[in-house]
């Protein structure tokens, strides 16, 4: 059976990326329920938390006609197992095959949120956990979020790119800059944002300290995406001077990749930078955005989200958007 999966966007074609970029934007003009007659059911499999992924696929089957439900591992549902060939006689009370092969006989689609574990480095850069749901599902799973990749927001924020400007993207500058958090935040998002502003046809800039680079593969392939529009992937360690002339610039944590070695070390190398923040000295006359949730004061001073420059609502907004166009081509109804 041909599932039509979406595990991250660089494996889809460019004919595919587009279609589901002009869906997106079709329904955020187009804002009326677009019901399916096809009676379907959505399990939405939440291991980690979240707003804005949850409520707007809870919301965005709705508008299609279909029933979402949460499940919660942990939370009123058996802890489960990941690893393969081991006796289970400890905490864990069901095997994540079986667990997905019965879902898959209940539902007509499973959307997956399952971040980065932070601490085992080859699991989380093989994507070994979300690739086991992949392998055991016989129904579209749909990524909500995995150890490197956030595709549902990687096509809301294009959308809303694309809209803010009108079409006119190609060769805008933008700016991926880090900021400080209390904690070692995984690469999904920023992973995502990267790929897809490079796809876009954006300059992009990586705003940086040293010590916070991203995964070189990720690089690669943003860099290749980047030099089919004649561009190339900048780096700066300079806040200021990285969020010059910027036309986007989107505020992101994200931990060292030390995070997986010595924790501590980490954190002590972090909390040098509590300083990098966007404030409205780095605007100029950039959009701001953020996937959400945001610190306020810590990522961002709250004189750039209370301003008209801010776009992070509209970029919220657009999750919605997206959501209903995955799953228009999950379910072919497109």
């Amino acid at each position: 059976m041909d599932l039509k999966h979406l595990f991250d966007w660089h494996l889809e074609d460019d004919a595919t990326w587009e279609s589901q970029l002009q869906r997106t934007r079709h329904h955020y003009r187009n804002p009326s329920r677009s019901l399916d007659s096809t009676p379907r059911n959505l399990g939405l499999i939440f291991f980690n938390s979240s707003l804005r992924t949850r409520t707007s696929m809870e919301v965005a089957a709705t508008r299609l006609g279909a029933y979402p439900s949460v499940i919660i591992p942990g939370a009123g549902v058996w802890g489960m197992e990941w690893r393969d060939g081991c006796r289970m006689d400890g905490e864990s009370v069901e095997h994540i095959r079986e667990a997905i092969g019965v879902l898959s006989r209940y539902y007509d689609g499973l959307g997956v949120r399952l971040f980065a574990t932070g601490t085992d480095y080859a699991l989380d850069q093989n994507e070994t956990r979300f690739k086991k749901i992949l392998e055991s599902a016989t129904v579209p799973v749909i990524n909500l979020e995995s150890a490197l990749y956030h595709p549902c927001q990687a096509l809301a924020d294009a959308a809303t790119i694309k809209e803010h400007f009108q079409d006119d993207v190609h060769g805008r500058k933008f700016v991926l800059s880090w900021a400080w958090h209390p904690h070692a935040l995984a690469h999904a998002v920023p992973n995502s944002a990267l790929l897809m502003a490079a796809r876009l046809g954006m300059q992009v800039t990586i705003a940086r300290p040293d010590g916070f680079e991203l995964d070189s593969n990720i690089l690669q392939l943003a860099q290749k995406y980047s030099s089919q529009h004649g561009f190339t992937i900048d780096e700066s360690d300079d806040q200021d001077i990285a969020c010059k002339g910027a036309d986007i610039i989107y505020a992101k944590a994200w931990g060292s990749q030390l995070r997986y070695e010595d924790a501590d070390a980490e954190k002590a190398l972090r909390d040098q930078y509590k300083s990098w923040q966007v404030r409205k000295h780095h605007l100029g006359n950039a959009a701001f955005m953020h996937c959400l949730p945001v610190r306020r004061g810590v990522i961002v001073e709250d004189a750039v989200l209370d301003s008209s420059e801010a776009i992070h609502l509209l970029q919220a907004e657009f999750r919605l958007h997206s959501q209903i166009s995955i799953l228009e081509r999950a379910w072919n109804l497109i």
